[in-house]
């Protein structure tokens, strides 16, 4: 089985995205999602404190 060649990275388009702000918004998205989950982990983590179910 023959590996494929990855495709070349076309400069200018990786220019004009980091240009126009592409890549600070997939970061904020990034860093908004992260955010979430670990809101939901601490909230679980308080629910369960809690109910005193917590186990280590």
């Amino acid at each position: 089985m023959a590996a494929t060649k990855p495709k070349p990275v076309d400069a200018l388009s990786v220019e004009d995205k980091l240009m126009d702000g592409h890549y600070d918004r997939v970061l904020a998205d990034f860093e908004a999602q992260l955010e979430e989950a670990a809101a939901t982990l601490r909230r679980a983590y308080e629910a369960m404190k809690a109910e005193n179910t917590l186990r280590s």
